[in-house]
């Protein structure tokens, strides 16, 4: 909280030796973090906000490994009082209360009315300007105005911020304080980004700092950073399963009817939910700590409605003929679906830690395909898997996402060159062209797999068939 006292304050001197602001500055740099995190800065015990304008813009820099920069602005009118004045002002024994604020005036107890800007014209005013700079592995030192910006503009983070505040006291007590701040910040290396964004410390430069706009979370998809191509791969993936469920949901009776279009609606349904769920968490994971934690969950449900939609169709058609094990087939894997997606909410979950656990909760998932996949080569033969089945697309579907979650449990290939593989070519974005490689591979499989099964007959029709022809051939 600010001080009554308007008198001015000496800045400290910070020592080049220790990570430090001086109180004037880090209060300024608290609300920058607060609303780069949580989207608002908290209001202070006893302070009233009378008015407040925020805004943040993303410029680019064209600085290698730091592409933009972020600018928070901040423009606040607020009255502070003590802890005996914020008691008795809230409450309220003269009826209306101690003042009000009508149209950017003060009103006083005595109904005088004194423009904002006059009664703040014969206050106080203090202006600040600094400029922090941080190296590698080292704490934010103060650069005096002799510092290079040359020499810091290249390696490590910088940050520069501008407070500009005006004081003066109010006739009921307490003061006005009208503070305006700018904080600019090109941090994109690893080791100074907060902590909520350090997924993968192999990943050294191109990240993002924090975006708390979805306009300029949205806007950075045209920009090169770490996500760029988590982003694209997924986005392009969506877009194509939508147009292809258009072409496909869209053909006649004739060629498609209505029946098959239901049952591969569920699989286009969930690769476009997944795909696109996937595409939104990479673009906004910059926002901020709530908003990271809600589209994390809804990216994992969605790999969740991904695997369920892949085995509709395939345990659908793999046994066409046979109610029983297709509908107890469907509902185990719907079963495991929801409890994926129960553990997908859970908060921990997502956290960077958990990275093997939840390739193990998908790759088993999966991997229940198996049983359905023996009871048939068990009932019909390995023969007949192969040729109605689509078994090779299923290997190949199979290996594809089994590759993709080894690369992204293990962070392969960063792991093994850090830094080389910031923007193109890291394991996130080899899994997201597995799991498009292996989407497309599962439908080119099962629609083959579909047509196979409608040009044949059951077995039990087969043989009704067989027995009205014989009992037509005895009437003759």
């Amino acid at each position: 909280m600010t001080s009554r006292n308007t008198k001015k304050t000496k800045e400290h001197k910070s020592d080049s030796e220790d990570d430090y602001f001086s109180p004037y500055i880090n209060d300024a740099l608290n609300e920058a973090r607060e609303i780069v995190t949580k989207g608002k800065a908290t209001e202070k015990i006893g302070e009233h906000i009378l008015q407040d304008t925020t805004s943040i813009k993303v410029d680019k820099t064209r600085t290698k490994g730091k592409p933009v920069e972020v600018i928070v602005k901040r423009s606040t009118i607020a009255t502070h009082f003590s802890d005996e004045e914020e008691d008795y002002l809230s409450s309220g024994s003269d009826g209306e209360g101690l003042f009000d604020f009508i149209g950017g005036k003060v009103r006083s107890r005595a109904n005088s009315c004194e423009d904002i800007d006059k009664l703040l014209a014969g206050g106080e005013e203090r202006h600040t300007k600094a400029r922090y700079h941080k190296k590698k592995g080292s704490f934010w030192t103060k650069q005096d105005n002799k510092s290079s910006e040359k020499d810091n503009k290249n390696e490590g983070a910088n940050l520069e911020i501008d407070v500009f505040e005006q004081t003066c006291d109010y006739v009921d007590g307490g003061i006005v304080i009208k503070k305006t701040w700018e904080a600019v910040w090109t941090v994109q290396n690893f080791e100074d980004l907060p902590d909520w964004l350090k997924d993968n410390e192999y990943l050294l430069t191109g990240h993002r700092p924090p975006l708390p706009s979805f306009v300029e979370c949205f806007k950075s998809i045209l920009s090169l950073h770490t996500e760029t191509g988590n982003i694209w791969t997924h986005l392009i993936g969506c877009v194509a399963f939508f147009v292809l469920a258009l072409w496909f949901l869209t053909r006649p009776d004739t060629h498609i009817q209505f029946q098959e279009k239901l049952v591969f609606s569920f699989f286009f349904l969930s690769a476009i939910l997944c795909l696109g769920a996937s595409f939104v968490f990479h673009t906004v994971s910059c926002h901020s700590i709530p908003v990271v934690k809600l589209f994390s969950k809804l990216d994992y449900v969605g790999i969740s409605l991904l695997i369920i939609g892949s085995f509709i169709p395939w345990i659908y058609y793999g046994f066409y003929c046979r109610s029983i094990p297709k509908v107890t087939y469907i509902a185990m894997i719907a079963v495991l679906g929801i409890i994926a997606v129960i553990v997908s909410l859970w908060d921990k979950f997502s956290e960077p830690k958990f990275r093997p656990y939840r390739a193990l909760v998908f790759v088993l998932m999966g991997l229940s395909g198996v049983f359905p996949a023996i009871h048939f080569i068990m009932t019909d033969g390995i023969s007949k898997m192969i040729d109605e089945n689509g078994f090779y697309y299923l290997i190949v579907m199979a290996l594809l996402y089994l590759i993709g979650a080894g690369l992204y449990a293990t962070r392969t290939p960063e792991r093994f060159f850090p830094g080389k593989c910031d923007i193109w070519f890291q394991s996130h974005q080899l899994f997201h062209l597995c799991v498009v490689c292996a989407a497309f591979t599962h439908y080119y499989g099962v629609y083959n797999m579909a047509m196979n099964r409608l040009t044949n007959v059951c077995p039990s029709d087969a043989n009704t068939t067989l027995h009205e022809k014989h009992y037509q051939h005895e009437e003759l």
